[in-house]
């Protein structure tokens, strides 16, 4: 006596294997969790060492300042004029109403105010300043 009783009389089966379905996801799950983080680099930006920092991945816009002052949203470079017209265009295209700048430790305090001040102007919610994790302290070092 045959342990499945057959549907069809061609013995064709009208169950689907999950089990490779669920193989295929998981992994391509895992390629995309260890891929993410790779994608995360961009600009090269030497962040400011704090003892508070944590890691975590970016969910909004990106607003990066780079040490040879340039400005760029996520990895586009804008100039300063066109910095207040390209955040408010983000502003309306952006799910996420939140801003994490990144600048390098070397610019001067003035010119990251201006472009929080853009930000702020531009009227996203929330920003987040985005720094290295330190282990020696608040002590910066000098060549």
């Amino acid at each position: 006596m045959p342990r499945f009783k057959k549907e069809y009389e061609n013995g064709l089966m009208s169950e689907i294997n999950v089990t490779s379905l669920v193989d295929v996801t998981l992994t391509l799950l895992i390629i995309f969790m260890i891929s993410t983080p790779l994608f995360q680099g961009g600009i090269e930006v030497v962040l400011p060492k704090t003892q508070t920092a944590q890691s975590f991945t970016f969910t909004g816009l990106v607003v990066t300042i780079s040490k040879d002052k340039g400005i760029f949203l996520d990895e586009e470079a804008v100039s300063e004029a066109d910095l207040p017209d390209r955040l408010s265009e983000y502003y309306n295209n952006l799910k996420s109403k939140s801003v994490y700048l990144r600048a390098d430790e070397d610019i001067a305090y003035r010119k990251v105010m201006l472009v929080v001040g853009e930000i702020r102007k531009a009227g996203f919610e929330s920003m987040g300043l985005v720094a290295e994790p330190s282990v020696s302290g608040l002590v910066r070092e000098r060549p």
